[in-house]
Formats: structure tokens, sequence, C-alpha cells
């Protein structure tokens, strides 16, 4: 796998005054107009990101360029990136955990799921995934963040398959290859890396 960094935290709901800190009047605004738990899980996530972000570009994280804009309407609320920077940044919710990675220069997505979840549980895992598991979904998710255009595409277009000894997926409609990566960074979360090659 090409280098990437990561940071994880497993404790989402105790993000506090510290990180508010962080946000900018965007991202503020943002999590004043959410509900309790998702705020906390998009405080946590834009904080994790920022700081990420920051030791990577020598920045403190409030000074980081992070922007997000909805390619569809326009609003706050699209993929996050770092603004005049080549690198590239991904963050992923549950509510057990979120998850951030940075690389340079190649686009990169990631996912995460809890370990408890299952087909069962979602109907979208049970579609995409069928007996294949929740690292499949997983992997699919991180593959449509690393692409940019998230779930505004069929998960079914994305084709994952060995090589060379690691898996490698493509979307359907595009050249792109992508390098799939599942760290271990917590006991209660699947978590899946694409990172393009």
């Amino acid at each position: 796998m090409d280098p990437y960094v990561w940071a994880v935290d497993l404790d989402p709901a105790a993000a506090g005054e510290s990180e508010l800190a962080l946000l900018s009047a965007v991202e503020r605004r943002r999590f004043d107009e959410s509900a309790l738990t998702p705020g906390a899980r998009f405080l946590a996530g834009r904080a994790l990101l920022r700081r990420l972000a920051g030791e990577q570009l020598g920045l403190a994280p409030h000074e980081v360029p992070l922007a997000a804009v909805c390619p569809d309407c326009g609003g706050p609320h699209g993929r996050p990136v770092v603004e005049g920077s080549e690198l590239r940044v991904s963050l992923a919710h549950s509510a057990v955990g979120v998850v951030a990675v940075a690389a340079w220069g190649r686009d990169i997505g990631v996912d995460i799921e809890p370990l408890a979840a299952t087909a069962r549980s979602s109907p979208a895992i049970r579609e995409v995934a069928g007996g294949r598991g929740l690292a499949h979904w997983t992997r699919v998710e991180a593959v449509l963040k690393a692409d940019g255009r998230g779930l505004r595409v069929d998960p079914r277009a994305v084709q994952i398959a060995p090589r060379g000894g690691r898996l490698e997926a493509r979307i359907a409609d595009r050249p792109t290859r992508y390098l799939l990566d599942e760290p271990d960074l917590a006991a209660t979360l699947q978590v899946s890396v694409a990172i393009a090659r």
C-alpha cells in the first residue's frame, strides 16, 4: 500500500469546547444546526481531520484551509478538501468511532462500520454486499469516497478483485484503479481505505 496517514477517535461523543475552537465559521454553523448525536460526530470528525491535516501541512488545526461543498446543491456538506494543497483527505463516522485519512497527491477514501453491523441491520449493506459481508461494503464505500462522487454512483459499479497479492478496485465507468487496505485501527470497527494508484 502506498503511504497514507490516519487518525482515529473512538469516543466522538466526548468532543467539546477545544474541538469547537478548531472549526471554521461554516463548520460551526453546520455543527450548530445538527442534532445532538450527529453533531458530536461531525465535531469529532472535523477536529480529527483538521489535526491530521495540520500535522501534514505544518499548520495549527484551525489554520487548515478545509472546505466542503456539495456538488449538487452547493451546501457545506460535500467531500472535505484541503484548499490549495495536494494533500487529499477523507473522513468516516459511525456510532462507535471516527477515522480520518490523508495522502499526498493521490485521491483517498475511508469507510468504517461498527463490527456489530450486519446485512440485516442495513438494507444498503444487504443489497451491495450480499453474502460478501461487511468488509465488502466498507471497501465499496471507500472507493466511492476516493472517487469523489460518493453514493451518486451506484455502489454495484465498484469492481473489486485480487491483483498481485492485494485487493484492487475500480469503478466501471472510470479508468482509475484503487489499492485497498484494511488497517486494524480498533477492535470495534471494520475499516477500509482506498487510495488511487
